[in-house]
């Protein structure tokens, strides 16, 4: 368990709330802003849709590698500084593709600014579980994530009219500003020691515990292809609508942020409704039907029904999104003393999900054909719906 000493219980929990959610939307907020970029960069570097997918995905390779780890480091040292250290290597990241002008300083500095955006999602349940109660975390969590969200759809909707290099410039002030509220506003919660039997646990047998516990694999697995859709489909609509259905640019890059504005929808709505209705996985499992639908169809729709099916296919994901990453407090056999590890390995499979699915999966068997890239990004919410259905039932609870 956590505690806070006196200074730190004056601290309102609300200002650390917004300052956690910001810290999380300022990473995404610069990740998306390469989504409309996406013709641009395709032609500058004569890089191939998969190519393309890569450079993408980049900040995403942090949590594959790292996800577990931060987890493990955030249970012992307690947030604040591991966090810090993440959010000190994203600036600079920030900073470094602001000055770049070749593809690989600008590849390293993708790279570097996922550090925060991975410490985040692997441990964020645990952090917020300080602030409020678990059965909330859920609802929380959507909120954060509406947050994070408007900054993809600011990301996706505005980087064109600012140009590459202001809106650069923005992301790269904006991961500083965040830095330094982190530092100045958010309390340093420690863990104490000796307090419940998972703490007093060596390392080796926490993290073995977390590993031989089913439930984290099952949510890592669901969060696994609810991100490979939402990637595959956030990095891929603008391009696909550019090239094959001759949107200009900016229009594009719009009807992207439509998928965006559905995602936010969909993080701030479905939490509330999962825990007024208590039908946790029925929610999840509908709306990973509903995705699927989407990720084959959705692109194609005409005139307005485009706009409409892609704010309906972004609400799934978001909904996906926010249910999964606020699970780890909630399994059983975990708890708040062992959540950042099995957060962190959640956050490794969502990521590596993200990661390798629309990129070296799909984007190889499609070979050029988006038609056939969208489908098979509807056939992973066929694993996502199957996970779901294979959760505690204990997870249905009403609020």
């Amino acid at each position: 368990m956590t505690t806070l000493n006196d200074r730190e219980k004056k601290i309102n929990p609300v200002i650390c709330l917004l300052v956690f959610a910001l810290a999380y939307a300022a990473p995404n907020y610069a990740q998306y802003q390469i989504s409309p970029l996406g013709p641009q960069i395709i032609q500058r570097f004569g890089l191939s849709d998969t190519q393309f997918q890569s450079f993408f995905t980049a900040p995403m390779l942090p949590a594959i590698f790292l996800g577990f780890i931060s987890g493990m480091l955030v249970d012992r040292l307690g947030y604040k500084p591991v966090l810090a250290v993440s959010m000190i290597l994203t600036a600079v990241g920030a900073w470094l593709r602001y000055l770049s002008s070749g593809y690989g300083m600008m590849y390293a500095a993708m790279v570097m600014m996922g550090f925060s955006a991975a410490f985040i999602s692997a441990n964020g349940a645990k952090i917020l579980s300080n602030f409020f109660k678990p059965e909330k975390i859920s609802v929380v969590m959507g909120l954060v994530l509406t947050i994070t969200t408007t900054g993809m759809v600011l990301g996706m909707a505005t980087t064109t009219s600012l140009g590459i290099s202001r809106a650069f410039l923005l992301a790269a002030c904006l991961a500083t500003l965040v830095l330094v509220l982190w530092l100045t506003v958010m309390p340093n919660v420690r863990p104490v020691k000796k307090e419940t039997e998972d703490e007093q646990l060596p390392l080796g047998k926490a993290v073995g515990k977390v590993l031989r516990n089913r439930y984290v694999w099952l949510v890592g697995g669901v969060i696994f292809f609810v991100n490979a859709c939402m990637t595959g489909m956030g990095s891929s609509i603008p391009t696909a609508l550019v090239a094959d259905r001759g949107f200009t640019e900016g229009t594009a890059g719009l009807a992207g942020a439509f998928l965006m504005v559905g995602n936010l929808l969909g993080s701030l709505l479905t939490p509330t409704i999962s825990l007024k209705t208590g039908k946790f996985r029925l929610v999840l499992i509908l709306c990973g039907l509903v995705a699927g639908l989407g990720c084959c169809f959705a692109w194609q729709l005409p005139g307005i029904w485009l706009y409409v099916g892609l704010v309906i296919t972004g609400y799934t994901f978001g909904s996906g999104m926010a249910q999964c990453l606020s699970l780890s407090v909630r399994l059983p056999g975990v708890g708040p003393a062992l959540a950042g590890t099995a957060g962190g390995l959640i956050s490794t499979l969502d990521l590596l999900g993200a990661k390798l699915m629309p990129a070296y999966v799909a984007s190889t068997i499609a070979n050029g054909n988006r038609s056939i890239f969208f489908l098979i990004l509807g056939i992973f919410a066929i694993p996502w719906m199957i996970g779901v259905f294979l959760l505690p039932k204990e997870l249905d609870v009403k609020g």
